[in-house]
């Protein structure tokens, strides 16, 4: 339900309140407050709609409006005429016979209604009252909080003491509810007096959570995107990251086309772009990818694979901050935006149980394979020469060549047409359940949950199973608040045994997957003549999977965070806490000996495995103070916050090479460490303290600022530069509180803000400012030497990104229209990157600061109600986002030509070079096929055309990063049952089609023996005239990376169709012991329409996904 604060300053929530150490801050502020007198209100209304009706008033008094705006809209529209009247008497005018009820505090005007409520007597003399006390957080009485019978339409309010009488009976379970704030529901037992103290609401819309305060969206300034638990489920019930992604469009996942929808893959996510270079040397085994967002997990940091694994049905609230304002706060480690998951906390009351149930069917997606059957492939292999000997080869050749293709070709004839992709796939299945039980009394909460989630991938032998418990305590008394959370998590996940799916996908259609008996051969095809024949002998890549090979990961984690609030009084409080966590991870791989990979090796060499252990042990703790306060129309909040923070992450490996047959995989088997190594250990510590003082100021709901300053140390960079600064200010404009808006009755918010700060990066290798050496294997007689084999920089800087930031705001006619909009640049400078030093020094790579990157984007999200019945539940929306975002290099000045010959060397389309795009394609354009030939065309640099390719041609000649990108969503709720599509769309990508490339052409000699795209037959050019845009058929050499092989990619994606049903006063629930039942249906990635045929998911394929989600409370 959406809530609407208005006016006079900023609501203070009571803040868990964090740090002060390392810097002295102070607040002065001077008020003269005299005794406030009823506002006079002089106002006419001719059938006016009650929310607009009290913006009209909210112009014209000093005071700050909180209620509830669906609330409101069931009101009938008031007509008054008033002058100079005292605003009660205009309330009482107005809502003459309704159910609405208000109080004045603290400048805050709080409305409530609610139908009515059958009041039983209070005295009654066979059924005993209940009496008690509502109060918030900070022990203040809520007037009017609503105490309901469930399943009923007995209620009762509580009065200006927060006081209340209801008479009950011992079976009765109570709902109390107010405006803001968590509602809870209990049962009565026995009890016969009841205090209950009611949570704000981190999930609410109306406040930003940030990960270390809770902030008033109305004044707070920075561009932030919050989203609840309920509407990440309506998504889908994967995980959280794959939610974010449909809701907001700045939040990126880059696809990777390698692996498919893996559940052991780690996703490429990114917010606003890039700010650092994504290359392997940037960081060590232990480092993240430089472009990936800060996760925060209940105030601490945590990893993506904890975000991934996290229980969805535990979520309350996920917050993405975006800009300086928002992220400032995270100093160091900000630039690539903070991603702020708030996970559930135990409720007052009886003890509820809480169960969901996720289940999901993936179907392997192989739609985009465009491969030759048996006939076809035959006939290409004919036309492509395989079947000829070569001018270098013996006479004899050419006879078994014939013999082979008499082979071949009898299997064709025979009707042998093996579809292969089927083999390694299965529809896989996921299964996850959720139990969750707490409760408790104002002084006391407990919660305890436990979930476990089973996924069987769609490649057989693949899966995951995680699983996670945790146990929350809250103890509050008078000013003192302690909570604590302990959550245990592990999760064991397998690779499939089938190995790449690309291998599926290159054997020949025309040979049979199995012998007559059933059995699997090694190989496909048993060539007959002389040794010749082995050296293109095909694999049949079942035969792998037979054998007793493994890829096992397993790990647990157990972290305990722990929370105390101390409240000096009403604004000022002092909050501190303190994360242990301590993570093991181990990878058992294993190569059986008899793998076709070993087959020309020695038997000291056939087999191989390896094993990687990790221990992570980290702390984090921290201090803050924070002052909140109230003095007529202004409204401050200052914070003091500091933190320490410490990783010493462990890792050890071991390599073995050498099985006998029939090994299970047990290293004491093996014949001896892998060649050139043994046995390393990696220890790695790395720590971070740091420093922060913010301020929030708001004058009269209508202009506001935010400041933050902090400073960082860290031991990632320079032993020289150990600490750096990172501010920013940010200011907010209220429009809408304006005097001279109140004509404008359809305008229901405006607001301006813009910001501009510094955040920095630092995902990056913690030995870049330290010299490393490695001993000598060999002693001498002057003892055992050393050598140097990475070269610090301790004068490297920090990374810096400069973000700007202006957006709005905006809310139309009676909440129908909503707008958010950000315009933003970035500036990175000085980059991180690893020059190239001379091989004479034996050095890899010298970490250094070196030009910088600038990133620019827009981004929207819109949203209007073409039918809007909120009193009936009626509502149709249909939203849109979108986003654009654009990067480019400056300040190299060719110093990274060592790198981007590395580029070349690798054959990859990337460059490092000044003006130019993170995202650009790098090849040499390209004319096309001449018809007279069959050879293709390029165009040199000079602008001249020719058949020769050099690599002094390649230029930019496409962009990988779409023009815009986002999501088309309708959203339709009829009472109890809702009905969301959510389609994406990509348009002005550039794609690579790697399809074209390797399976169309570049297919040599031994390649043939191979299937291929169909267009490898059908496209290519054959004879003289021929207007083809592939090269000739019978050609075999090698065609390098050129423009013919860029296409435009504009997507179209079913990425979310899903429906839902809510069952809340059925009296069949209560008689199966239910408070509530939701059943949830999911259609996720089901279709998906491209202008590029390329192949999708070539290690592990794509699915689509059906779904299904049951959720109750007991």
């Amino acid at each position: 339900m959406k809530k609407n604060y208005m006016h006079g300053g900023a609501m203070f929530r009571k803040r868990y309140g964090q740090p002060l150490l390392l810097l002295l801050f102070s607040v002065l502020w001077t008020a003269a407050v005299s005794a406030q007198t009823q506002p006079k209100v002089t106002l006419k209304a001719n059938n006016m709609a009650v929310p607009e009706f009290l913006r009209q008033l909210n112009r014209q008094t000093k005071l700050r409006f909180l209620y509830n705006q669906e609330e409101m809209m069931q009101l009938p529209p008031v007509t008054l005429q008033v002058r100079n009247e005292p605003l009660d008497k205009v309330l009482e005018a107005a809502f003459k016979g309704q159910r609405v009820y208000y109080n004045i505090t603290n400048g805050t005007l709080v409305l409530r209604y609610r139908p009515a409520l059958e009041q039983t007597p209070v005295q009654a003399p066979q059924t005993p009252s209940l009496t008690g006390t509502i109060t918030d957080e900070d022990g203040q009485p809520l007037s009017h909080a609503t105490i309901q019978e469930a399943g009923t339409n007995r209620g009762t309010y509580t009065n200006e003491k927060g006081f209340f009488t209801f008479p009950v009976t011992n079976g009765s379970i109570l709902r109390i509810s107010y405006v803001g704030m968590e509602p809870i529901t209990m049962a009565v037992g026995k009890k016969r007096e009841l205090n209950v103290s009611l949570k704000r609401n981190a999930a609410s819309k109306e406040v930003v959570v940030t990960g270390m305060v809770t902030r008033n969206r109305e004044s707070f300034t920075g561009a932030v995107a919050t989203f609840t638990g309920a509407e990440l489920k309506a998504i889908g019930n994967q995980n959280v990251v794959q939610s974010l992604k449909t809701l907001d469009p700045s939040f990126v996942i880059v696809e990777n086309n390698s692996f498919g929808a893996n559940p052991n893959a780690m996703p490429n996510v990114e917010v606003r772009g890039k700010t650092s270079l994504s290359t392997s040397e940037v960081k060590d085994q232990f480092g993240q990818d430089p472009n990936l967002p800060l996760f925060i997990l209940d105030g601490f940091e945590t990893q993506l694979r904890n975000i991934i694994d996290l229980d969805m049905n535990r979520v309350e609230s996920i917050t993405i901050l975006k800009d300086a304002a928002s992220t400032a706060m995270y100093g160091a480690r900000a630039a690539n935006g903070v991603v702020v998951v708030e996970t559930r906390k135990p409720k007052q009351g009886e003890l509820q149980v809480y169960y969901s149930g996720d289940f999901r069917v993936e179907i392997p997606d192989l739609r985009s394979y465009n491969l030759m059957d048996a006939r076809e492939k035959l006939a290409f292999e004919v036309l492509s020469g395989r079947y000829r000997k070569s001018a270098s080869d013996q006479p004899q050749r050419q006879l078994w060549l014939d013999s082979m293709y008499s082979a071949h070709r009898a299997l064709v004839e025979q009707g042998v047409n093996t579809y292969w992709l089927n083999e390694p796939v299965q529809i896989g299945f996921t299964q996850g359940h959720s139990v969750y039980a707490g409760g408790g009394d104002e002084q006391l909460r407990y919660g305890v949950g436990v979930n476990y989630k089973k996924i069987s991938g769609a490649m057989k032998g693949s899966g995951r199973d995680a699983w996670g418990g945790t146990v929350d305590l809250t103890y509050r008394k008078g000013r003192f608040n302690i909570s604590n959370k302990l959550n245990v998590s592990g999760y064991t996940a397998h690779e499939s045994p089938y190995g790449s799916f690309s291998n599926f996908a290159s054997a020949s259609p025309y040979f049979p997957k199995r012998q007559d008996n059933g059995g699997i051969t090694k190989y496909l095809d048993n060539p007959p003549g002389d040794t010749i024949g082995k050296t293109i002998a095909v694999v049949n890549p079942l035969y792998n999977a037979t054998l007793n090979s493994f890829d096992v990961t397993k790990n647990m984690g157990v972290q305990n965070n722990l929370q105390m609030i101390w409240s000096f009084n009403s604004y000022l409080r002092l909050q501190g806490s303190l994360q242990l966590s301590k993570e093991n991870t181990t990878r058992e791989n294993f190569l059986s000996p008899l793998n076709s990979q070993f087959d020309n090796s020695s038997i000291y060499e056939k087999g191989t495995y390896n094993n990687t252990r990790t221990d992570i042990f980290s702390y984090q703790s921290n201090l803050m103070l924070t002052y909140a306060r109230v003095l007529g129309q202004h409204s401050i909040t200052a914070n003091l916050r500091t933190e320490a923070q410490e990783s010493a992450t462990r890792g050890y490996r071991t390599a073995a090479q050498g099985f006998p047959d029939g090994s299970n995989g047990n290293p004491a088997f093996a014949f001896s460490y892998q060649a050139n190594s043994r046995p390393g250990v990696t220890i790695d510590k790395y720590r971070r303290v740091n420093a922060m003082a913010s301020a929030n100021y708001m004058y009269d709901g209508r202009y506001m600022a935010d400041l933050t300053y902090r400073i960082d140390g860290s031991t990632a960079f320079g032993s020289n530069r150990k600490f750096s600064p990172f501010w920013s200010v940010g200011i907010g404009w209220n429009l809408h509180q304006e005097k001279f808006f109140k004509e404008i009755k359809w305008v229901n918010r405006l607001k301006l803000r813009a910001d501009v700060g510094s955040t920095g990066n630092q995902n990056f290798s913690s030995f870049s400012s330290a010299d490393l050496y490695q001993y000598y294997e060999n002693i001498n007689p002057f003892g055992q030497g050393a050598t140097l084999i990475t070269m610090g920089n301790p004068d490297l800087k920090w990374q810096n990104t400069l973000n700007t930031n202006v957006g709005t705001d905006v809310t139309l006619f009676n909440n129908r229209f909503n707008l958010t909009f950000n315009a933003y640049n970035k500036k990175t400078d000085p980059l991180i990157v690893i020059l190239t030093l001379p091989t004479s020094t034996g050095l890899g790579g010298f970490p250094a600061n070196l030009g910088y990157m600038a990133t620019r984007g827009v981004e929207a999200l819109a949203n209007y109600a073409v039918i809007y019945k909120p009193k009936q539940r009626i509502i149709w929306r249909l939203g849109y986002t979108g986003s654009m975002v654009r990067s480019r290099y400056e300040g190299f000045d060719n110093k990274l030509d060592g790198l981007n010959k590395q580029q070349l060397d690798a054959k990859s389309l990337v460059r490092f070079r000044d003006g130019r795009s993170p995202d650009d394609i790098w090849a040499v354009p390209s004319l096309g096929i001449d018809p007279a030939t069959g050879r293709e065309v390029l165009v040199k640099a000079n602008g001249e055309t020719t058949f020769d390719y050099s690599t002094d041609d390649i230029a930019v000649v496409g962009n990988s990063r779409p023009r815009m990108e986002g999501v088309i969503s309708s959203n339709f709720t009829y009472g109890p049952f809702n009905l969301g599509i959510n389609l994406r769309y990509r348009w002005g990508a550039d794609l690579f089609n790697t399809a074209l490339y390797n399976k169309v052409e570049n297919i040599g000699r031994t390649a043939l023996a191979y299937n291929q795209d169909r267009r490898a037959l059908y496209d290519r050019w054959k004879n003289p005239g021929d207007v083809a845009q592939f090269k000739g058929i019978s050609i075999t050499d090698r065609t390098e990376m050129s423009s013919r092989f860029i296409q435009r990619d504009n997507a179209i994606v079913g990425e979310s169709i899903n429906m839902g049903y809510e069952m809340l006063t059925q009296p069949w629930l209560r008689k199966a012991g239910m408070q509530s039942l939701r059943l949830n249906a999911y259609l996720n990635d089901i279709f998906r329409w491209s202008t590029v045929r390329t192949e999708r998911g070539t290690e592990y394929p794509f699915t689509n996904t059906i779904a299904f989600s049951v959720s109750a409370s007991f």
